[in-house]
């Protein structure tokens, strides 16, 4: 019978923090910092250039190597040397971009950065699918969901002090990535059992499983309405008080820190309160998600945003954790937890790209009409609602 080892939720959140802080200060503050120094004119279009190009190979990447990790055989077992290794080769070529002065070297050190780290997240999130029992996974859902919050966070406010000393920074990063993954295997050592023939079903005959679909097909809905939001609060904060940049940029820091805070929040809740019914839980999330996006539509001034900052917060808490818990329910294979949780992970990293597009579209046909963006929000994460609830009587009766 799967038991869960007691150092794993507390490793996870670790593990998730660290690798989120590489995110956060990398993607986040450093390459735009880089990028700006070296192209000041056309900061903005090369550093879109290059995120679009980096989320294209992180499509490829992450549930390529999911499914590689589910094949592998060693002595250190499947998920292991993937991490460490995953590691190992980021903090080379994170410790490189640091050197990098040219758009073009820039551009390269990301490209070759940002798969690496999905090297190490893709085994990683397959972890909590190999290793927790289906009671148990809520708790660890909501450490591994608040640490990553708590990474994210951490890395932009850190990267953001340290910016003025590139090299320096990137050295830390890398020493703190294998510091930390390294901690993580050996705290969590990978039981190695004997080879046996595998029972993995076909990525197609996976994605014609119903309930995986519709939890794909909720969380990218939600994630693009989402960041509609997140992705344009700067200018939503200058629409609001009529402010400039830096005064929007000192209230968009309060709005963030408190949405985290909350987020961390809604994620200790979930962590008590979801046992079985996820669907339900992930239900009432959409739906606290929904009244904080209300909330900013209706209040006057920063005091909507500031409520949906809260309120949508905690509901994100309450999603992440009560949705990763569904998601490792409905999937289809035992054996190809990496694969299938890769190809979830699409439903994350598809909108975080699409979203600056679809909102920027929504802006120039309405005139900049801000309140529309929340609208199209709303209809975003209500439209999760209709997906998910669909998964009640298959996940609710037989899981």
């Amino acid at each position: 019978m799967l038991t869960m080892n007691r150092r794993l939720p507390w490793s996870l959140l670790l593990a998730s923090l660290t690798l989120n802080v590489m995110y956060a200060a990398v993607a986040g503050v450093l390459v735009p910092a880089q990028i700006a120094t070296a192209s000041p004119g056309d900061k903005e279009t090369h550093l879109a250039v290059v995120m679009t190009a980096s989320s294209v190979l992180t499509m490829i990447v992450h549930p390529w190597v999911g499914a590689l990790s589910d094949r592998t055989r060693s002595p250190l077992g499947r998920r292991t040397p993937w991490i460490v290794g995953g590691a190992l080769a980021s903090a080379v070529a994170l410790v490189a971009l640091g050197r990098a002065e040219s758009v073009v070297m820039i551009a390269l050190g990301w490209l070759v950065v940002q798969p690496l780290l999905n090297v190490v997240e893709a085994p990683l999130d397959a972890v909590v699918a190999d290793r927790v029992p289906a009671g148990e996974r809520p708790r660890a859902s909501a450490f591994y969901g608040g640490g990553a919050a708590l990474g994210l966070a951490l890395g932009a406010g850190a990267a953001g002090l340290t910016v003025a000393h590139l090299s320096s920074t990137y050295a830390v990063l890398a020493v703190l990535l294998v510091i930390g993954m390294a901690g993580f295997v050996l705290a969590n050592r990978e039981r190695v059992t004997p080879s046996a023939p595998r029972r993995s079903r076909p990525a197609l005959a996976a994605w014609r499983d119903r309930d995986f679909r519709l939890v794909l097909l909720g969380r990218f809905v939600l994630v693009l309405g989402h960041q509609l939001v997140m992705g344009y609060l700067l200018y939503l904060v200058m629409d609001r008080t009529g402010g400039g940049p830096e005064e929007a940029g000192r209230v968009v820091t309060l709005l963030v820190g408190a949405h985290i805070a909350a987020l961390v929040l809604g994620a200790v809740v979930a962590g008590r309160r979801v046992k079985g019914a996820r669907v339900r839980w992930v239900l009432i999330a959409t739906a606290v998600i929904v009244s904080g996006l209300l909330l900013a539509l209706l209040l006057p001034g920063l005091a909507g945003l500031v409520a949906y900052a809260v309120v949508a917060g905690i509901g994100r808490g309450l999603y992440l954790t009560a949705d990763l818990a569904l998601m490792l329910d409905v999937l289809p294979s035992r054996e190809d937890h990496g694969r299938d949780l890769g190809v979830l992970g699409l439903a994350t990293i598809v909108p975080q790209s699409l979203a600056p597009a679809i909102a920027g579209l929504v802006l120039a046909l309405t005139g900049n009409a801000y309140d529309a963006l929340l609208v199209c929000a709303i209809v975003g994460v209500g439209l999760s609602a209709v997906f998910i609830a669909r998964i009640i009587p298959a996940v609710e009766t037989t899981r």
